[in-house]
């Protein structure tokens, strides 16, 4: 349920572009959310929809689908195998912006704001193996949230970072498209999470409007001549949405326009789109899709960056290893080694990496899929949960009960030959085990990842 006082700051503030119903707007607080998966097409198993009650597919995204109702996500291995991801429906219209720019299969994409990764996984999908994806999060935990989750997804063709937006100037005109989920005062979600309401006030608006522009001061001068910026917020107020907007225009963009089926519900704003609640089957979201038409980052602060103060990710000739037959190789990944690591990245990658004008000084988490640490004598948690892993491997196929134990890191009994396995649960990998005995194997799950209450 929505505050009254909150209520009527965003009836304002909504107004200002867009007459909404306010009596159907205002019931819509009363009703449940709605819950959406988006399933991995890399990882696509039958039984997941009788496990998870699917029922609609979601419009404007492919392989996604709503639930007729909320199971435990926690307790289920699949989630942790990489098959779904779990997120708002109007999160996922990311997918169809995407399909629609039509863009080059060997485009560059920054997510600069990625955490915890939907938005991410959804253009993951769509890239293909020539393509780089990179996504950042300023903030270190969020950041690790989002390294694990696209690790899950399998791919190779994605660079991780938590840096800072500035970090980036060293890569100007590299990315062909730059998306910004701006920080915002979230009362999109308010139906669903009613404790953020604590925080709202005009003041905060005005706030979080302001952080918005210089979040986007420093992000205009990366985005090249007539590349791609997408834009968007969980938020109602016209503040956060339509005038920033209006504010890019004004300082060098165009807005791209989509052909949008009446029946998604789905509303076009003067500047951009808008989800209501009422209209459609998804929280508050606005989006609006723009491109670089002239350069007038001049009227921003000087962006000259020293070379001498950034260093370069450099990728070396992996040494000789163990285990290369549990690769399945194929034309566009490449075995690389990249500081302590041995690591499969996507030809794209190491191509722009050994180019000589790449440099960055923030700091990396990932970059494709580590396949083994230098000093380690198993394969890493990262290629198990890839999509590169080879049929030869030796597998351990486990029950619903046994996998959640190996998830938790608990004991349970197993009955195998010594050896290392791939850990697999409905035929979805989850991690490394080696068998010493009959009574003792080592459970290589990571302890960051393990599941810690049932």
């Amino acid at each position: 349920m929505i505050k009254s006082e909150f209520f009527d700051i965003i009836i304002k503030s909504i107004n200002r572009y867009y007459d909404i119903n306010h009596k159907e707007f205002l019931y819509s607080f009363n009703e449940k959310p709605h819950i959406a998966i988006k399933v991995n097409p890399y990882k696509k198993i039958n039984q997941l929809f009788d496990l998870l009650h699917i029922s609609d597919e979601v419009s404007w995204c492919s392989d996604a689908y709503y639930l007729s109702d909320r199971p435990d996500f926690y307790k289920d291995p699949l989630l942790y195998a990489g098959a779904y991801y779990v997120m708002d429906p109007a999160s996922m219209f990311i997918d169809y912006i995407f399909k629609n720019l039509q863009l080059s299969n060997d485009i560059k994409v920054l997510d600069i704001a990625a955490a915890p990764g939907g938005k991410s996984i959804i253009v993951n999908s769509n890239l293909s193996n020539n393509a780089v994806l990179w996504s950042n999060d300023t903030n270190s935990n969020r950041a690790k949230t989002l390294n694990y989750n696209l690790i899950k997804w399998g791919r190779a063709n994605n660079i991780v970072s938590n840096a800072k937006i500035s970090d980036f100037h060293s890569l100007q005109n590299q990315f062909d498209l730059v998306i910004l989920d701006a920080p915002c005062t979230g009362s999109g979600f308010y139906r669903k999470y009613e404790n953020w309401q604590e925080h709202f006030s005009i003041e905060y608006i005005k706030r979080c409007a302001n952080r918005q522009k210089e979040i986007l001061k420093d992000l205009i001068p990366i985005i090249p001549l007539y590349g791609y910026l997408i834009y968007s917020t969980c938020s109602y107020t016209s503040e956060e949405n339509e005038d920033i907007a209006k504010w890019l225009i004004s300082h060098g963009f165009e807005e791209v326009h989509l052909s949008i089926p009446d029946q998604w519900g789905i509303i076009k704003s003067k500047y951009g789109y808008r989800f209501f609640p009422h209209l459609t089957k998804s929280e508050g979201f606005y989006y609006v899709i723009l491109r670089k038409i002239e350069n007038k980052q001049s009227k921003f602060q000087n962006f000259n960056y020293n070379k001498k103060n950034q260093s370069s990710i450099r990728l070396q000739a992996p040494p000789h290893i163990d285990f290369e037959n549990f690769i399945d190789f194929n034309d566009e990944i490449e075995l690389k080694k990249i500081r302590q690591n041995i690591s499969l990245i996507s030809s794209s990658i190491a191509k722009w990496m050994d180019w000589k004008g790449f440099f960055f000084n923030g700091k990396v988490l990932n970059v494709g899929t580590t396949f083994i640490h230098e000093n380690k004598k198993i394969p890493s948690p990262q290629f198990a949960l890839s999509i590169y892993t080879s049929n030869s491997i030796p597998q351990l196929h486990l029950n619903i009960s046994d996998a959640l134990s190996y998830l938790q890191k608990k004991s349970f009994k197993l009955n195998t030959d010594k050896g290392i396995y791939l850990v697999k649960y409905l035929n979805l990998a989850l991690g490394w085990i080696k068998i010493i005995d009959d009574d003792r194997f080592n459970n290589y799950f990571p302890v960051d990842w393990r599941i810690i209450n049932m």
